[in-house]
């Protein structure tokens, strides 16, 4: 048996949660990829997986040697694609994880430009707004707004957003346009459950923070859905001038309160020291900052 084969196969069936869609994405029968399970099992000593007709599901055994797998894989891929292309083009997987906004925003379609230009290229592209753990996880890379709590990650500065308030031009037009913070305590707001406090809003007045408690009768952990609910005219959001350029762009969207907006808050693509596709992160991180760039003219930010 050979052992990439057998955690290609253990791998897939991880991340589809099926034989049958592991086999589909591998190009093999579902029959194939549970033979390569099995035969790595054996090889192992130990089952994977628990096998019941209507799922799959990691055992302990399972759950302890994933990450090692994922490593064993990225090392594997790293080392072949040396020859892989004699040109010195890039060839082989990178597994991203980003806040769910940021991916379906900004960082997929830099995905969609990275593969375009690198056609041996394959990204995995994971959506999470937790805190997620690159090694356990077996991810090559995260793209994270704002300073990273693990200092051993190395971090590449790719950008910076400013959080900024927004409202549709209908809304203003029945509620008002504020002229202070303080005219925010009779506006309604689309508040997002993913900031640390969602109804206190932070401002900086003649270079003093200031905080504003805002109303709002709908909350939900998800930046896009609050956008999506002030595009309807369903009150004032607040969410980084990244996500909102388009809606800026189009005019559905108007900025409010631009003069005590907060500092800008960094971009950052993280990585572990010991990843073996640094070459290829660097790749994708200028792919992303060239996207990340062409929002300036739109968001005013330097």
């Amino acid at each position: 048996m050979d052992l990439a084969d057998g955690i290609r196969a253990f791998l897939a069936v991880v991340e589809t949660g099926s034989f049958t869609a592991a086999g589909q994405r591998l190009g093999v029968s579902n029959k194939q990829a549970g033979k390569q399970v099995a035969a790595l099992e054996a090889r192992l000593g130990r089952n994977l997986l628990y096998r019941t007709t209507r799922a799959v599901s990691l055992t302990e055994a399972g759950e302890t040697w994933l990450p090692h797998a994922r490593k064993v894989l990225s090392a594997l891929e790293e080392a072949e694609s040396v020859f892989a292309d004699p040109t010195g083009g890039l060839s082989g997987r990178l597994r991203i994880t980003c806040g769910a906004t940021m991916g379906e925003l900004c960082v997929a379609e830099a995905a969609h430009s990275f593969v375009a230009e690198h056609p041996r290229m394959r990204v995995d592209l994971h959506l999470s707004d937790g805190l997620t753990d690159l090694a356990a996880g077996g991810f090559d890379m995260a793209v994270r707004i704002g300073i990273p709590r693990d200092s051993s990650l190395l971090m590449q500065r790719i950008g910076a957003t400013t959080p900024r308030i927004a409202a549709s031009s209908d809304y203003l037009a029945a509620h008002g346009t504020p002229a202070h913070p303080r005219d925010l305590s009779g506006h309604e707001a689309v508040l997002d459950l993913n900031e640390q406090l969602p109804g206190r809003w932070d401002f900086q007045d003649a270079g003093q923070p200031i905080t504003q408690t805002i109303h709002g009768r709908i909350a939900v952990n998800s930046a896009a859905i609050t956008i999506g609910q002030a595009l309807q005219g369903g009150g004032l959001v607040r969410a980084p001038d990244i996500f909102l350029a388009p809606y800026l762009q189009s005019g559905a969207l108007r900025t409010v309160l631009d003069d005590f907006a907060g500092a800008p808050r960094p971009i950052h693509i993280l990585s572990q020291p010991t990843a073996f596709r640094q070459r290829k992160i660097a790749a994708f991180g200028a792919v992303l900052r060239r996207h990340l760039d062409r929002l300036v003219p739109v968001i005013g930010q330097p």
